[in-house]
């Protein structure tokens, strides 16, 4: 396999003289140790107008020791302007490495030693490194005599995987908390600090991606994989207590209410997510199945399903014989199947609470369902707007708190943990 080629860009002072010849060669006598302790394949020198008449000097060092230094063969020069400029620096240094990343015949390491120089250079230069994640060297050595004495020079290579890894978790942490689990996946694979648990914090969002989509069972047994008692999820650990135990319900749970209220509440939670997200057409579509499902759900209570309704059912509960053959109209196939406004006739006439509602309430109903049927998402081409969905968003709120007196728990159980953003 073709090793790398080790590309050292380095930065030219002038030293504490400038303009003392014997200043420029102390300059380039360390640089010279430098380049010989990394043997690169090319150097790469940015310099101002003052401080790169130090390179000659470089030059004979080579010559002294019967090799040669040959301009554009073994190095080149980049001029820097603005010395004092931050931008201007760092534009230049990441100028220089667009050109060596982006050549397709060569595979180039970048090694950036920042030591000399002016304090805003090598500022930049750090700064560049760090953010394209290339190698960082600076030299040190004995400081008796103010700077590294010639012959003491140590390479010290920056560990920045630290560094690195803190800024990938809080990004990961925002896109976490934007419901881009995929992202987050992605950018929490790349973290190398073996004290971070990244295989709790990628099973995390592989639940809530599966939980996104509605796929119960995965998010289920993706969140049992984590380690609850692992420090970096201590600030949302309850939050995926509250979770697992809700998960585990809407999969395990022998009562077929007590399962639908937490697919219920996993759905209102599902659209105000997508609402977060300014999918407010998304958001509706996910409103009014759970509209549909709360009439579903109560109409099970009186052992009626809405995909089949069983007329001698609806006989024993005394339902009139009008209503009944209102049904049997829509019958098809041996089956009569309803929607949402004939569930919740249905319940009215059953006496139920959540239909004595919806008459009460049909005029502003139908006014957000034909809305809701105009979408884009539905049968027409209209957009929804924040309004709307706030004003589903209220109906179906206060249905489902009278489906059931512990709805507010079952919301809160199945909404997602959200991290601080503040990084400490």
């Amino acid at each position: 396999m073709k090793r790398k080629e080790v590309v050292l860009f380095m930065i030219v002072g002038t030293g504490i003289n400038c303009s003392d010849e014997d200043g420029a060669r102390l300059v380039a006598q360390k640089l010279y140790s430098t380049i010989t302790k990394m043997y690169p394949s090319k150097v790469v020198f940015f310099a101002s107008e003052q401080s790169k008449n130090t390179i000659p000097y470089i030059e004979e060092l080579f010559a002294q020791d019967n090799d040669e230094f040959i301009l554009d063969d073994d190095y080149q020069i980049v001029l820097i302007e603005s010395i004092d400029n931050f931008n201007a620096c760092f534009e230049v240094f990441e100028s220089k490495i667009w050109e060596f990343d982006e050549d397709i015949m060569n595979d180039y390491q970048i090694i950036m030693d920042y030591t000399s120089g002016t304090k805003t250079m090598s500022a930049a230069m750090a700064c560049c490194g760090m953010f394209y994640r290339k190698d960082l060297i600076s030299v040190g050595g004995d400081r008796s005599h103010g700077e590294v004495s010639s012959g003491t020079e140590i390479i010290n290579y920056q560990n920045l995987y630290q560094i690195y890894d803190r800024i990938s978790i809080a990004r990961a942490r925002r896109y976490f908390n934007s419901n881009r689990f995929m992202q987050c996946i992605d950018i929490l694979e790349r973290i190398v600090d073996v004290r971070f648990d990244k295989e709790s914090s990628i099973n995390i969002c592989k639940s809530y991606y599966s939980w996104d989509i509605m796929d119960f069972e995965n998010a289920y047994e993706y969140l049992k994989k984590v380690d609850l008692s692992n420090f970096d999820l201590i600030e949302i650990m309850e939050k995926l207590k509250k979770n697992l135990k809700a998960l585990g319900m809407m999969v395990n749970s022998r009562s077929p209410n007590l399962k639908n209220c937490y697919i219920l509440a996993s759905l209102i939670n599902n659209s105000i997510r997508k609402a977060e997200e300014y999918k407010y057409d998304d958001a509706i579509a996910r409103l009014y199945r759970s509209f549909e499902l709360i009439a579903q759900i109560q109409l099970s209570k009186y052992n009626i399903k809405s995909s089949d309704v069983d007329i001698s059912v609806l006989m024993e509960k005394n339902v009139s014989e009008e209503f009944i053959e209102y049904l049997k109209k829509t019958e098809e196939d041996g089956k009569i199947r309803i929607g949402l406004v004939a569930d919740f006739l249905l319940l009215n006439e059953l006496g139920d609470k959540l239909g004595k509602y919806f008459v009460q309430n049909e005029s502003k109903i139908k006014n957000m369902t034909q809305k809701r049927n105009n979408s884009i998402l539905a049968h027409g081409l209209e957009s929804q707007t924040e309004e709307d969905f706030n004003q589903f968003l209220e109906v179906v709120s206060e249905l489902a708190h009278k489906l059931d007196k512990d709805m507010s728990r079952f919301l809160n159980e199945t909404t997602f943990a959200k991290f601080d953003l503040r990084f400490e």
